[in-house]
Order: structure tokens, then C-alpha cells, then sequence
């Protein structure tokens, strides 16, 4: 039978109009069939009118804030008179461009000047400066961290991957190869957490890590002391400064018997002593002559410390932590113990915090985020309130895409969200650097995913190592521009006093 033409037109069009019907009654955000999987339908206007989504440009972000150098950065801070950036010349105007600059609450730069001095003066300190950097899963792996750790030591000196847990989450990280025995007890108060415990003691990294569960404080007649090792070696992904270190401390405390901590250097005893019974922040400190990159800790005894990590620094210098807490938002340091929070603080002899967090608020689309800019506001201030002197950095929320049809947008609340970080660092008195303004503002993160080579994992959340660096170059060129205007206003207070008689002259 042979089917005319008209017929078959005819079908086609009536397919075509039931469809174009459907489409038109169809919900607009689809029908959902599982948690993770939503029906939806062309409307008329994306048949009619498909259009195509933009994506940010990001070619200059990356190409000039890889060529910036800290001489480069030094020069154009010298050129720049305070925020007046036409007196730059016309040859470095891309360049500065590029530099997504700090942000201050009420244009205050001296909240960093005191960060900035110890800067200055840590290649000859008798303690490394510290800085802790706290952020989500962007920074796990010691990505962002690690670039900004050896650029820093670098330029002021310093070695060592600073302080780092007991027992990793993560088995892959660039600063240090780290193993342990498969015995250790580990605690945190982020993620999978222990509602068992009655205290809240868990130091700086908001963890602890255990060679005894709780309640075995005493040993029967057939049981032996428990015993766990923990051992450090170069990473081959590693940058030279973080190979070696000359310091290592070990920061523990409620141990109610005594433990044995021993030390081994290249397999070879170097120290052994015991350590007696206490409540409160105590160190283990071993030094080295040389700079080392292979050692191994045992520590054995009835019962356990609560051990708060393992710092691995030089004697000087900076040192800088990479502190990643995956699926945590921020708000963590109001619920910490105090107390030992703020000796843990200053044992560490912290100079600056960073905090880049708001990536897990994404996914929970509201149209008000005013909840989360007064929480995320009180974990600075409890900072502020435990270090009043200290340097606090909020790096705001990256750009993340959500799959709509057939392209990638961002989250029609990234923007709203960044403003509750940006809001709560000024009412706070914390510096704040834009994070989604630096990598390029809306529909930004397809760019850095379908860059070539990728600079961003496919679930355009993440920045993979390659991306994370230049994030890490960009947050980097901001603070060291910073760092140069602060150096030329402190230079330029004697010129200013020149000429100006002593208020009680001597005779």
C-alpha cells in the first residue's frame, strides 16, 4: 500500500503540534522522577528562540596573572597612589586589570599591616609564621594551599608542609607523602562526627586522632599496650620548600597515663622518652641540624592522648596549613572548646587565617541569605575574640554550574551568597577577596571546564591542580600587591615627618 504524500505531512505536523502543545503545558521546571533525576521539556521559546548561553571570556584572567612577577607586582604597586589606578602606564594596564584586588571594611589596609611586619621579619624569627588556611572540598589535597605556601616561602623563607592530622582523609596530597598504621582512632567535628563524645576539645584542624578508643584506659593480664606509627617522606608532587623541614612538634592532651613517643630518622632511632599524664595543651618538640624529609613516629602506651596533629615547619620562615573540611560550610569555630582552641592558636604563634567556604550553601537554592551572613559573621569574630591581632582573609564562593537542557549556568544563588560572605568579613572586620569575580563572574566555570587543557573537573564545582594554581597565582598577585603598598607607605613615613620639629627636644 502506498502512502501519499500529503498523509505523511499531515502526521508530521500533527506530531509536531502535539508536541509544541505539550511543551506549552509542561511544567517549567520539569517533573521529578527520582532525587537525582528530572523530567523536563523544550518550552515553546527554546524551540522557537534556542538562543545560546554565553560563557565568560577567561583568556586574559589567566594568560597576564601568569605573567605577573614580584618584581612586576613591586613596580605596579610603586606606580599606583592609593586606589587611583590611572597613574599606572598604558603598557601595564592589562596586567592590572587582571589583579582582582583585596577587598577592605571601610577601606581599613592596615587590618593586614601587622601580618605583613611578621612577613618581614620571619626569615630571622625564632618561630615560623603561621598562616592556617580552612576551606571545603575546593581545597582538598592541598590545592590553592600549596602554590600559595611555596610562593610565600619563597619570598620570606621558610620549609615544611605545616600542620597536618595524624591520619589524612585523603590519601593523595601535594605537600607530603604521608602513611600510617590501620589502628588509629580519628575524630572530627565536621562530616561523619562522633555523637558519642562529651566534649568538644578538638584544637585547630577541628580533629583528633586517637592510637586507643575511649574508655580503655587499663590493660588485663593477656593485653599488651597499643602501639601506631605514623610516617612522613617527600612527595614527587611536591614543591623544594615543602620536601624539607627542621621542625616538627606534635600537639596533644587528656592523656590520663603516661605514653611513649619515639622518633625515627632514616630508620634510625633518633629520640625516645615518655611523656606523664595531662589535661591540658601540651608539645613534643624534636629539632634538627639539617633539613630532613624522612621520618617516623611510634607512640605506645595503655591508653592514648587526644593528639591534635603533627606540624612539620622550619625554624622560621612561613608556614602555611592546608585545612580542607569536605561538606562544611564554615561554621565550625563557635562550636569548638574555647579554651583549647585559642591555646592551640597561640602555640602556633598564628599570624593570618583563610577562610574560603560557601560552596556547600549552593546547592540549597532560598532566596535569602541573611541567616548565613550572622553565622558566618560570629565564627569571625569567636577568631577575633580567641586572636584579637590576627589577619583574617575570607575568599569568597567559586562560580558553580548547574546543567539546564542542553547547557551549563551558574546557580541563580552564587551571587546572593557571596554577598552574605562579603557582608559578613566588613561587619566582621575581615578582609574579603571575590573568588567568583576573580575567576570571571557568571557562566565562568564552563569556561575553566572546557579550557584547554582543563582547569576545572566536569563537575563544574571543582578546580582541578592545574586551575587550582592559577586560583592560587591570582589570590597570591592580590596580596602581594597589598604587601608592596604597605612597604611604600612605611618607607614614606619618614619623608612625610621630614622637616617637622621634635615635640620634646632634647638638650
Amino acid at each position: 500500500m502506498k502512502i501519499k504524500p500529503q498523509i505523511t505531512v499531515l502526521f508530521l505536523l500533527s506530531v509536531l503540534t502535539l508536541l509544541f502543545i505539550i511543551s506549552a503545558i509542561f511544567p517549567k521546571n520539569g517533573i521529578r522522577l527520582m532525587s537525582d533525576m528530572r523530567l523536563q521539556f523544550a518550552s515553546p521559546k527554546d524551540i522557537l528562540n534556542p538562543g545560546q548561553t554565553e560563557y565568560a571570556d577567561i583568556s586574559d584572567i589567566i594568560g597576564n596573572n601568569a605573567l605577573l612577577t614580584d618584581s612586576m607586582l613591586e613596580q605596579m604597586s610603586l606606580q599606583a597612589e592609593d586606589e587611583s589606578w590611572d597613574t599606572l602606564r598604558a603598557n601595564a594596564d592589562s596586567l592590572r586589570r587582571s589583579i582582582c584586588r583585596l577587598q577592605f571594611p571601610k577601606n581599613n589596609k592596615k587590618i593586614l599591616y601587622k601580618a605583613f611586619r611578621a612577613f618581614e621579619k620571619s626569615a630571622s624569627a625564632s618561630k615560623p609564621v603561621r598562616i592556617m588556611h580552612y576551606g571545603d572540598s575546593q581545597i582538598e589535597g592541598d590545592r590553592i594551599s600549596s602554590f600559595l605556601r611555596n610562593k610565600l616561602q619563597n619570598k620570606f623563607g621558610g620549609m615544611g608542609s605545616g600542620l597536618v592530622p595524624v591520619e589524612q582523609v585523603y590519601d593523595f596530597s601535594f605537600a607530603i607523602l604521608q602513611e600510617n598504621s590501620n589502628n588509629w582512632f580519628r575524630y572530627t567535628l565536621y562530616g561523619n562526627r562522633d555523637t558519642t563524645l562529651t566534649h568538644r576539645r578538638y584544637g585547630a584542624l577541628a580533629s583528633f586522632c586517637r592510637f586507643s578508643p575511649y574508655g580503655s584506659d587499663t590493660l588485663t593480664d593477656t593485653e599488651h599496650p597499643y602501639e601506631a606509627w605514623v610516617s612522613f617522606a617527600p612527595s614527587g608532587y611536591s614543591y623544594t620548600n615543602t620536601k624539607n623541614f627542621r621542625l616538627c612538634r606534635v600537639f596533644y592532651s587528656h592523656n590520663k597515663e603516661p605514653f611513649v613517643a619515639e622518633i625515627y630518622h632514616n630508620e634510625i632511632l633518633a629520640d625516645a622518652d615518655m611523656y606523664p599524664a595531662s589535661r591540658s595543651l601540651q608539645t613534643i618538640r624534636w629539632e634538627f641540624d639539617q633539613p630532613t624529609n624522612n621520618i617516623r613516629i611510634v607512640f605506645r602506651g595503655i591508653s592514648s592522648p587526644d593528639i591534635y596533629g603533627i606540624a612539620l615547619d622550619d625554624l622560621s620562615g612561613i608556614a602555611v596549613d592546608n585545612i580542607p573540611m569536605r561538606g562544611n560550610s564554615g561554621l565550625i569555630f563557635t562550636k569548638m572548646d574555647k579554651e583549647l582552641l585559642q591555646q592551640h592558636f597561640k602555640e602556633l604563634d598564628v599570624k593570618m587565617i583563610i577562610l574560603q567556604f560557601g560552596g556547600n550553601v549552593v546547592p540549597h537554592v532560598t532566596t535569602d541569605y541573611t541567616y548565613y551572613e550572622k553565622l558566618f559573621a560570629a565564627q569571625i569574630n569567636r577568631i577575633h575574640q580567641l586572636l584579637p591581632d590576627v589577619a583574617m582573609i575570607v575568599i569568597g564562593v567559586a562560580d558553580m554550574s548547574v546543567k539546564k537542557r542542553n547547557r551549563f549556568v551558574s546557580y541563580p544563588n552564587i551571587e546572593k551568597i557571596r554577598d552574605a560572605l562579603k557582608n559578613a568579613s566588613f561587619e566582621a572586620g575581615a578582609v574579603y577577596w571575590d573568588l567568583y569575580q576573580a575567576m570571571g563572574g557568571k557562566n565562568s566555570m564552563p569556561s575553566w571546564v572546557f579550557a584547554n587543557p582543563p582547569l576545572a573537573s566536569s563537575d563544574f564545582v571543582h578546580f582541578n591542580p592545574k586551575g587550582a594554581k592559577i586560583i592560587a597565582t591570582m589570590f597570591y598577585n592580590a596580596l602581594m600587591f597589598e604587601y608592596n603598598q604597605y612597604k611604600k607607605n612605611e618607607a614614606d613615613k619618614p619623608a612625610q615627618n621630614e622637616g617637622v620639629p621634635d615635640a620634646n627636644p632634647q638638650d
